[in-house]
């Protein structure tokens, strides 16, 4: 993934989820995003259709 299409992912993530920290992608697979925050938190989000959800959450 080139740096222009990170950026615009991690906008997107922290604009659809309404996040009020930043991101770091770590790993993508497929519709699978594998995260850093700046707390040092690694979270996974799913996309679905035009929203992002925790992997949690759709367990």
């Amino acid at each position: 993934m080139n740096p222009k299409e990170e950026r615009t992912l991690r906008k997107d993530i922290i604009n659809k989820r309404r996040l009020p920290y930043s991101l770091e992608i770590l790993e993508v697979q497929g519709d699978k995003y594998k995260v850093l925050t700046n707390f040092g938190s690694e979270i996974v989000y799913i996309k679905k259709g035009d929203a992002y959800f925790l992997e949690e959450e759709l367990k």
